[in-house]
Formats: C-alpha cells, sequence, structure tokens
C-alpha cells in the first residue's frame, strides 16, 4: 500500500477516527529522532532566514529533531 492509498483511506473515515489518525502522527512526529544531515539542513535553513517568527520553529524542529519527544511536553 502506497502513502497516497492511505491517505485517500484516511480520507473515508469519519470525523473522529481521522482525528485518532492525527493524534498519531503527530506522536511519531515527535518521537522520531533526525539525521546528522536532516539537523545539518534545518541549522543552514535556519542561518539563511532572517524571519523571526520562521528561525523560532526551525530551532524547535531541531530541538525536537535531536531530542525526541520531550518528557514534560
Amino acid at each position: 500500500m502506497t502513502a497516497t492509498q492511505i491517505i485517500e483511506e484516511i480520507k473515508r473515515l469519519d470525523p473522529q477516527q481521522q482525528l485518532g489518525v492525527i493524534r498519531f502522527a503527530y506522536q511519531l512526529d515527535a518521537e522520531r529522532q533526525l539525521t546528522g544531515d536532516d539537523l545539518s539542513g534545518l541549522a543552514e535553513r535556519m542561518m539563511r532566514t532572517t524571519d523571526p517568527a520562521e528561525q523560532a520553529k526551525i530551532r524547535e524542529q531541531i530541538i525536537r529533531g535531536f531530542y525526541g519527544q520531550r518528557q514534560n511536553a
């Protein structure tokens, strides 16, 4: 099954079941640690942007990608 097929199946779920899928996806993302290449790419993006909001967003991605899910989050 491809990602596109999975997405189409998710679209067919009722809203409550979709909410469960969304929660799972957020949890999975929060637990996933990034590779060194991923972290380096984010660091480069953060250095190139001049937008403070974008810098903060990227900084949070780097922290989450390095440490994984926060225990107090």
